[in-house]
């Protein structure tokens, strides 16, 4: 049996290839969007009190929708801090994992704070499932598990894992709801994402200085090839176009990307591949020996 390395990776690859990578830039607006009226978030305990998570007990059958603050500072606090603390910390209070004492400190009201808690929090419970052995994996949780004393700690890892995930997931979404309201906003950005090359030119008029860098990207990658042409003709940023164009077969477009300067020898962040290694990867040779050619005298 392998338990402290097979759970713990499961968690670390999820958490740092997923996870914590998607929350890369959010903002306090974002971090406080609340999608629809009714939604819970962190509000103040009382008059001027510190801000702590709306719930009620028991829940109500259909419990309402969180915002991102919510279920940020549940997965920091309740289900990576607070456990961290009272089955690895050795100062802990004698209670078990569900009692507040094992996270006194106030939950932050910026997106700052909450990417810093997440991450401390995240490594107390990394650090504290990682010292352990597979005989301590298979051990009761003991009081401190409440009424899950006799799981073994094997059983909560798992828990975790689940929660953290199934989180994790539903703030990705917001994030991914969160934008797409802001990009309903913008004419030039809807009409692209939509695929509508003619409202593209429209919504740009006589250029494109204020096109967002990433959106002819963007445009490549749901190969709305029409709008792509439109935003290159407009003088938009073509940066990251390329590979996407080279992955999908779109020899026109590749073409008209690198007449319009794209870097050909770029890589991408995360294969660390140039366009022509997309090409080869998805079974484009014409579009790979292009690329590769040397550029005319």
């Amino acid at each position: 049996m392998t338990w402290s390395t097979d759970l713990l990776d499961q968690l670390e690859f999820y958490w740092t290839v997923h996870f914590r990578p998607r929350l890369a830039g959010l903002t306090d607006d974002e971090y406080r969007w609340e999608p629809v009226d009714g939604a819970w978030s962190l509000r103040p305990v009382g008059e001027g009190g510190a801000l702590d998570l709306e719930s009620v007990q028991p829940e109500p059958p259909l419990p309402p929708v969180t915002t991102i603050a919510w279920r940020a500072m549940h997965v920091g606090r309740d289900v990576l801090g607070k456990r961290a603390r009272a089955f690895f910390d050795p100062a802990a209070a004698d209670a078990d994992m569900y009692d507040a004492r094992h996270w006194p400190e106030p939950l932050p009201a910026t997106a700052e704070g909450a990417l810093t808690l997440l991450d401390e929090a995240y490594e107390l419970w990394r650090s504290g499932v990682a010292a352990l052995d597979d005989e301590a994996m298979l051990r009761p949780l003991g009081p401190r598990g409440g009424p899950y004393a006799e799981d073994s700690m094997a059983k909560l890892v798992l828990h975790v894992n689940r929660e953290v995930m199934a989180h994790g997931a539903e703030i990705c979404l917001l994030r991914d709801l969160y934008r797409a309201e802001a990009d309903l906003r913008d004419d030039v950005v809807a009409a692209a994402l939509r695929g509508d090359a003619a409202g593209v030119a429209a919504a740009l008029g006589a250029g494109a200085p204020a096109v967002r860098a990433t959106l002819t990207a963007e445009a490549a990658g749901l190969h709305h090839w029409d709008v792509v042409r439109a935003l290159a003709a407009a003088g938009a940023p073509v940066d990251g176009a390329l590979h996407y164009a080279a992955g999908a077969g779109a020899l026109d477009v590749v073409k008209l990307l690198v007449s319009r300067g794209a870097d050909v020898s770029a890589q991408d962040d995360r294969f660390h591949l140039d366009a022509a290694g997309w090409a080869d990867f998805f079974q484009h040779p014409d579009v790979a020996a292009f690329l590769r050619a040397p550029a005319p005298e």
